[in-house]
């Protein structure tokens, strides 16, 4: 009977300290503005420019990976299909959106699909923005590349230069350097969806604090993802693109 009772004593211990399954950071190849490699194996480790960087887990859906020799903090998120969104923090408040070039992401639609759900990507982002790049720091500002982007207006004394001191990714224009600059994407029709500081503005009004913008995503083609450090933490704001913020969340707690 005593047997029986530590049998049973220890199966409830088990069952009461058995780790649940938990979502793993998705295999990808992602490249980050400034020529940064990152490649992450399924379920981890995340590497950036060959090196191990320090991966912490924060829900099913939103990872950090930390190298310390750059100083880089990089923002993993899963979308609702498991496409990973990639987002790079720096020193000196440098900070931009990285380019997947490769996941294990389950297909759920055939090519021509997945096409127009990117057309719908670019669709949710801004078709003129003002990028500037102070203290030489590189910046990267969310935009609708798609087709041609010029600079429609050059702020900065320095000559910004397509391929030298201001370039492309997938969603966004970077500048590094000292280029400033109104670039305009002259293929695209022009995009309602809150800009950068709208966007914050509500986050901030919602959460009734005032933020600093880390990144800015956009998800699918209804919601932007807002990453936001306050003074009591780094938060997530989901806000849709009529303006109305839907949720808001702490991710870290300093």
């Amino acid at each position: 009977m005593r047997r029986h009772a530590v049998s049973l004593t220890a199966a409830l211990l088990c069952s009461a300290f058995a780790a649940p399954a938990m979502a793993a950071v998705p295999f990808f190849n992602a490249s980050c503005p400034g020529g940064l490699d990152v490649h992450a194996d399924e379920g981890g480790p995340v590497y950036v420019q060959g090196r191990e960087a320090a991966l912490k887990r924060f829900n099913d859906r939103y990872f950090e990976a930390r190298d310390a020799q750059s100083g880089v903090t990089l923002s993993i998120t899963s979308g609702d299909d498991g496409t990973p969104q990639i987002s790079y923090t720096g020193r000196g408040g440098a900070n931009g959106i990285c380019q997947v070039s490769g996941s294990d992401a389950p297909a759920a639609t055939e090519r021509h699909d997945r096409h127009h759900h990117d057309d719908d990507e670019g669709a949710a982002l801004p078709s003129e923005v003002t990028c500037e790049s102070t203290d030489q720091r590189q910046v990267s500002c969310g935009m609708d590349t798609r087709g041609n982007v010029e600079v429609a207006r050059q702020i900065s004394r320095t000559r910004c230069e397509q391929g030298q001191n201001w370039g492309l990714s997938r969603h966004a224009v970077w500048v590094n350097g000292g280029c400033r600059a109104v670039f305009r994407n002259t293929s695209r029709a022009a995009y309602s969806a809150p800009s950068g500081g709208n966007a914050l503005g509500a986050c901030n009004t919602r959460k009734g604090a005032q933020g600093t913008l880390v990144t800015q995503v956009p998800v699918g083609s209804d919601y932007q993802e807002l990453i936001i450090d306050y003074p009591d933490g780094r938060f997530l704001c989901m806000l849709r693109n009529s303006g109305e913020v839907q949720s808001v969340t702490p991710v870290r707690h300093r």
